[in-house]
């Protein structure tokens, strides 16, 4: 007998919100400003607050993300970047489209 396990009740979680969801998300399809929009701006400013911190850069996903966060390092071609060797496959692209050199790092368990 396989027994179904939720971690998380999102359609639950949905439910009880859902109005008030469906209501913020028809305002941004409304206004078509869906980059850096008026509810991106204010959900930046509403994080930066959130976290005690001055500037935040929305991202649309986490590939975007750590190439930002790669960008603010100023890498330059042939640096080297470790990785970890369980990850997903966005984390190799990032790195190796700016001429990055990858080490994946392995950990030995005993």
């Amino acid at each position: 007998m396989v027994m179904k396990l939720n971690m998380v009740d999102l359609k639950g979680q949905y439910d009880k919100i859902r109005e008030e969801v469906n209501a913020e998300i028809q305002k941004v399809l409304d206004t078509t400003a869906f980059i850096n929009g008026p509810k991106v701006k204010e959900f930046a400013a509403h994080l930066a607050e959130y976290n005690r911190v001055k500037h935040v850069i929305p991202c649309g996903n986490g590939t975007d993300a750590l190439q930002i966060a790669l960008m603010a390092l100023g890498l330059k071609p042939g640096n080297e970047v470790v990785v970890p060797a369980f990850t997903y496959v966005a984390t190799a692209e990032v790195y190796s489209g700016y001429g990055r050199c990858g080490l994946y790092f392995f950990q030995r368990y005993r």
